[in-house]
């Protein structure tokens, strides 16, 4: 505004002082003067621009130190007071009786040959909790709106293990602490040394720290049992047992008094000495390959038993039927008790020893087609010309049944797929209408009717089974009683199931489109409560 006054004041006194010019000497004064004008509220923003800048880096640095302040930390350090070990002694190295494998190697245990047994080395870390609620610390921390952090702490064990074939030969434990250090409004928690809101990296820390204290406790250990091993001198097989069983079950010289067993071994009859201890933990594991091939597999399906069993004169398709149908189920764990650590090596020996290729190469945990386990449960394996053959779904569903009254659950129907007489005599006693009485029943029979009402053969007998608990147990007695008592039930029966879910599966499949299975399913319920679940499912 001030500035346009000026402007115009000039414009009117150069028309005073020039009145001849006109508008073009007051035209050309006023140029000039604008020219000047302009370069000077140039200057002038600039400057103004500068002070804005340098105002607004100035609120940017109180306001980043302002969320410093108000931000909070916490702080995690790493305790060495809390070592449970005694400070690290002399030792360097220690010379041991195996090698080592897994991921920790330390170079301070060193093999005393080459060819000893593998030991696999450990170390974990274990959380053993926090010391608890810090009442004076959390006091502190509120009263001073967390200027003095809350404090905590939490301890760990850190544990390096020596273990072998699974079992543990030797063990170091070492607890110590991490300590944190909490505020929400304040950076207080930085004048302790620590990391920044990282509790792993003080975890390094004190694992770096305590590894020392291990390198003692284990190698200490270490020499203790390589005096009780010398002390013991096991020579003889009796002598090597009883170590074994007493104190080399757990000691880092157990490898090698396996190995002495081995070496004991006689000229003669050599895999039978070796089958003999091949009970023991670690033994087939320490054996030469030429031996191992005989004794790996389950018990009666390794290579020393089928080649008995071939020369008693078992057909060998039989034997692969046991084998086949010893198989691990896909939801089993088949490493487990199979054919594991059975090598194509291992499996070569036994063929150039006389073993059958077809039983051989089914020594392995690679599961078998579905064609030729489908076979195997059938127990014929092979059709009139030799060749494998797909069984039929009766066959299969016959493998389901026990052909005897000695399984879990008995067949409401016989061998001569006739309902038995035990079932004959509840349908008579009319079992299904009295059995289970009470509210709770009869309210559950009502819904379950009304709810699996769809459902072909449930719905009229399952709501029975789903109501409450009273009179339940009263209900199957009544049942058991009507059909004429569990030894007339039983020896009505010639056909059971080892399992419900095999029983109904078979049931369903073949009499399940008969007149008389609603009856034989009520009656069988009353007996047995979870068939009707079972049923429900298969449904």
């Amino acid at each position: 505004m001030l500035v346009h006054q000026r402007r115009d004041a000039l414009i009117k006194n150069c028309l005073y002082i020039y009145p001849n010019s006109g508008v073009s000497l007051s035209r050309t004064h006023f140029n000039q003067w604008n020219l000047g004008s302009k370069m000077k509220f140039s200057c002038s923003q600039r400057l103004e621009k500068k002070g804005a800048a340098f105002a607004a880096a100035g609120r940017a640095l109180v306001s980043l130190v302002m969320v410093f302040l108000l931000a909070g930390c916490q702080v995690y350090q790493f305790d060495p007071n809390s070592v449970s070990a005694e400070n690290p002694g002399s030792y360097t190295t220690g010379t041991v009786p195996f090698t080592i494998v897994g991921e920790e190697r330390p170079d301070w245990l060193v093999p005393e040959s080459p060819d000893a047994p593998e030991v696999m080395v450990t170390r974990t870390t274990e959380t053993k909790g926090s010391t608890g609620f810090n009442g004076a610390s959390f006091l502190g921390y509120m009263v001073t709106l967390s200027l003095i952090p809350y404090y905590d702490e939490v301890q760990y064990e850190d544990i390096y293990a020596l273990r072998w074939q699974g079992e543990t030969l030797l063990e170091s434990r070492v607890t110590y602490s991490i300590d944190s250090y909490l505020s929400l409004y304040f950076p207080t928690p930085m004048m302790f040394m620590g990391s920044l809101n990282d509790e792993a990296a003080e975890q390094a820390v004190a694992r770096d720290f305590i590894t020392n204290h291990h390198k003692d406790s284990v190698l200490a250990l270490i020499d203790e049992q390589r005096r009780e091993f010398e002390q013991a001198n096991p020579e003889t097989a009796a002598e090597i047992s009883a170590y074994l069983k007493a104190g080399g079950a757990n000691s880092v010289y157990r490898p090698s008094a396996v190995l002495r067993l081995i070496d004991l071994a006689p000229e003669t009859n050599t895999l039978a000495y070796h089958a003999a201890n091949s009970q023991v933990p670690g033994y087939v594991d320490l054996l030469p390959a030429r031996y191992q091939a005989w004794l790996i597999g389950p018990e009666g399906l390794r290579g020393i038993d089928l080649k008995t069993q071939l020369a008693d004169g078992t057909d060998a398709d039989q034997l692969l039927v046991r084998m086949l149908n010893a198989y691990p189920d896909q939801s089993g764990d088949v490493q487990s008790g199979y054919y594991t650590g059975m090598t194509r090596a291992h499996r070569e020996t036994l063929k150039e020893a006389g073993l059958p290729e077809g039983l051989v190469d089914r020594m392995t945990n690679e599961a078998p087609s579905a064609q030729l386990l489908a076979a195997a449960k059938t127990g014929k394996l092979r059709d009139d010309s030799g060749n494998i053959r797909i069984p039929t779904e009766e066959e299969l569903l016959e493998q389901l049944v026990r052909q005897d009254n000695q399984g879990k659950f008995l067949s409401p129907y016989t061998s001569d797929d006739v309902l038995a007489e035990w079932v004959n005599s509840a349908i008579n006693a009319n079992i299904g209408a009295t059995a289970g009485t009470g509210l709770g029943a009869a309210a559950g029979a009502y819904a379950g009717e009304k709810a699996l009402e769809q459902i072909p053969f449930v719905g009229s007998f399952l709501g029975g089974a789903i109501g409450a608990e009273i009179g339940k147990s009263a209900g199957r007695e009544t049942a058991i009683s009507a059909s004429g008592g569990w030894e007339a039930i039983r020896a009505s029966s010639d056909r059971s199931f080892d399992d419900i879910h095999s029983m109904v599966r078979c049931l369903k499949a073949k009499y399940g489109h008969a007149g008389n299975f609603k009856d034989a399913m009520e009656a069988a319920r009353q007996i047995y409560p979870e068939l009707a679940e079972a049923l429900a499912s298969a449904y």
